[in-house]
């Protein structure tokens, strides 16, 4: 279920709501509108209420279990990899209206969580978000709490160590973050090349028990105000990385008409980063009927990348990367008079990079980007029925060091609306036009050889990319039963693929923007809640992708999960399980992933919990297959990662409570930094 690729590129999709305008759980002044009352779903017109039970509450420990606990109807949840998706795409998670990421939602106390709110067809301020998960959750203004977590993996090296500590007062907030992460799952790797030149030549090669560590270290703390009116937050840490992929011992063979060539090869590529960040956040209520909010996020990031082959002859290429990024976002807010409402909503995003290429290829690259984007959102409600007119403009440019400055201005528009029928039933339609721009990394003129046949080059001359799409949901909620049928089809003009050409005696895999893609995913989700101790979740979806002009590209695939959760006590006992998939990923990739399946023993008495979890039990050879099809060169590669194999884990948390109760500090998302560096 690739569909949402491009949406996230656009960045233009599936607003959030209006009515969520403010950062506390005080500022509820909502729209009035129908609203059916159930058990455990509180059905509107743009959204669902979702009250989590007693036992879905004391069985979760970050904000991430809960929400798959619950079993909320087209929302799959991955703990793995700290992932939501819905079928519109990727959520974007709030806490009380303010932005957040995943590490601060995992961080969240479940018995602190009035309600999760899910918006299906978000609105407003959120015009950026494609789906929104808002996590409503009260405020207390003394007391604090320190936490101590600790994971460790059985089957390949993995180790997870935080501590989090949070203290309030009057109505301040506190917060301490530290972590350490290191884990190194081992990859067999296999690829078969065709090189097609002058005098055609294939390559096996053949990498086992690789390297692929890992090591995270991050200090983050922050100090926060929240009142009736108003909310500010400021939080300032740094972050480093360090990830490490060496593949000691391998082999390589060529053939050609000539013959074979047998010889020895070794790859080794290291990559690490240091950043240091900062995040400011204000919101404030105007009057009874306005607010307003804005954000400035910003970091400065040392990026270094260093890659080794070694076969008959060493190939290295070494990039230093001095990377700024900084995001201002600034929404206004007001309701207006007939169950109506605006929103003004600015952004801008400025990035700025300087990389020196070393080893094979030298190189010096400066690029400078802006990105501009206005929308004005107007949402009208009835009784049954709602509709939300979004139009928007946005404004990039960038500029490579020795280039003209490349400048485009293109429309966005998104129009949707909901009828409800009844108390159970409600229908969504939606259509989107939108644009996103190439990749900063593929826009340079580096070049950097892999190995001895292939080149990599960039392209500063790629177009805007245009993208629009219609989709409609359906979803119904009664007793125990709650189901939601999707279906969703985008369009993308000039869209990004790797193009492979004939130079000599090398293949130059190079960037083109003419291609056209169109990609359509149904998907149907049911939940069955016989009671509050058993509840079940079945998902199923059919994809299908297109490619034309550039390259001519065609996948369908299915994929089906299940998830179980037993309460008995202080135990939960959960199962999932995952078909095998298919997806053409970079709009010419075709890869398939094996099934998964996983169970999970909990037991949580107070402040102690212990977690066990296996996954795959039994399997050993389970291979993620990629393949790539082109005149001048085509790929295949399986890979058997012990992360896709068997593998158990247990978790230990422990939390230390001091004066009056707190909301959990949100935990801190270490989230990957931005570069341009080809690879």
């Amino acid at each position: 279920m690739k569909l949402y690729t491009a949406i996230i590129l656009g960045n233009i999709l599936f607003p959030t709501s209006a009515i969520a305008q403010n950062d506390t759980i005080y500022s509820s002044k909502s729209l009035k509108e129908v609203m059916v009352t159930g058990k455990l779903i509180q059905q509107e017109t743009d959204h669902y209420n979702c009250i989590p039970t007693n036992k879905q509450r004391r069985h979760s420990h970050t904000g991430l279990e809960l929400v798959r606990n619950m079993m909320i109807t087209g929302i799959d949840v991955n703990i793995e990899d700290g992932k939501i998706l819905t079928p519109a795409g990727p959520a974007t998670l709030y806490i009380n209206g303010r932005e957040a990421s995943f590490r601060e939602v995992q961080g969240l106390r479940p018995k602190d969580v009035i309600r999760v709110e899910y918006y299906d067809i978000p609105t407003g301020k959120y015009a950026k978000d494609r789906a929104v998960l808002n996590y409503v959750v009260k405020n207390y203004t003394a007391g604090g709490y320190t936490q101590l977590e600790a994971q460790q993996t059985i089957g390949f090296l993995r180790g997870d160590y935080n501590i989090i500590s949070k203290y309030s007062f009057n109505n301040y907030n506190a917060n301490i973050w530290a972590g350490y992460k290191i884990e190194n799952p081992k990859s067999d790797f296999y690829s078969l090349e065709h090189y097609r030149l002058s005098d055609e030549i294939t390559k096996q090669t053949t990498y086992p028990h690789q390297d692929e560590k890992q090591t995270v270290k991050y200090f983050i703390a922050s100090l926060s105000r929240m009142t009736n009116k108003q909310t500010w937050m400021i939080r300032v840490g740094i972050e480093a990385k360090d990830d490490r992929d060496n593949a000691h011992v391998g082999s390589v063979q060529y053939g050609s008409a000539s013959g074979v060539n047998m010889i020895n090869s070794s790859l080794f590529s290291h990559e690490k980063s240091l950043k240091p960040t900062v995040y400011i956040y204000y919101n404030r209520s105007i009057s009874k009927n306005q607010s307003i909010d804005a954000v400035v996020d910003g970091y400065y990031a040392r990026n270094n990348y260093n890659r080794t082959l070694t076969e008959q002859s060493i190939f290295r290429n070494d990039v230093t990367e001095d990377y700024f990024y900084s995001k201002l976002n600034v929404n206004y807010n007001f309701l207006l008079p007939k169950t109506s409402s605006l929103t003004f909503s600015f952004h801008e995003y400025l990035r700025s990079s300087q990389d020196n290429y070393a080893g094979s290829s030298p190189l010096f690259q400066h690029l400078r980007s802006s990105e501009t984007i206005f929308f004005a959102d107007y949402n009208k409600r009835w009784k049954k029925a709602m509709i939300d007119v979004n139009p928007g403009v946005s404004y990039l440019m960038y500029k490579l060091h020795g280039n003209k400055a490349t400048k485009q201005l293109a429309p966005r528009l998104q129009i949707s609306a909901s009828w409800m029928p009844d108390r159970i039933q409600r229908l969504k339609v939606f259509f989107s036009l939108g644009n996103t721009f190439p990749s900063l990394s593929s826009t340079n003129r580096a070049e950097q050889q892999i190995d001895p046949i292939m080149i990599r080059r960039g392209n500063p001359d790629m177009d805007n990319s245009t993208l629009l799409g219609p989709g409609l949901t359906y979803s119904v909620n009664y007793n125990q039963w709650s189901a939601l049928f999707s279906t969703y089809y985008m369009y993308m003009s000039n869209a990004i693929v790797n193009t492979y050409s004939v130079e000599g005696q090398h293949i130059v895999n190079s960037f083109s923007s003419n291609a056209r893609s169109h990609q359509s995913s149904t998907s149907l989700s049911l939940t069955w809640k016989p009671s509050s101790s058993f509840n079940v979740k079945l998902d199923g979806a059919y994809s299908y992708y297109a490619v034309n002009r550039e390259i001519h590209e065609r996948q369908a695939g299915w994929q089906v999960g299940m998830q179980a959760n037993y309460y008995l006590g202080d135990f939960l006992f959960s199962a999932f399980c995952q078909s095998p998939t298919k997806s053409l990923e970079n709009c010419q990739r075709y890869v398939k992933t094996p099934w998964q399946y996983g169970l999970t023993t909990e037991w949580s008495h107070n402040n102690l919990s212990v977690v066990l979890t296996t996954n795959n039990l039994f399997l050993q050879k389970n291979r993620i297959t990629q393949a790539l099809f082109s005149d001048s060169y085509d790929a295949s590669q399986a890979i058997r990662r012990d992360i896709n194999n068997a593998y158990a884990s247990i978790k230990v948390l422990y939390t230390l409570e001091y004066g009056k109760a707190t909301r959990r500090s949100p935990k801190y998302n270490i989230k990957d930094s931005e570069n341009t560096i080809l690879r």
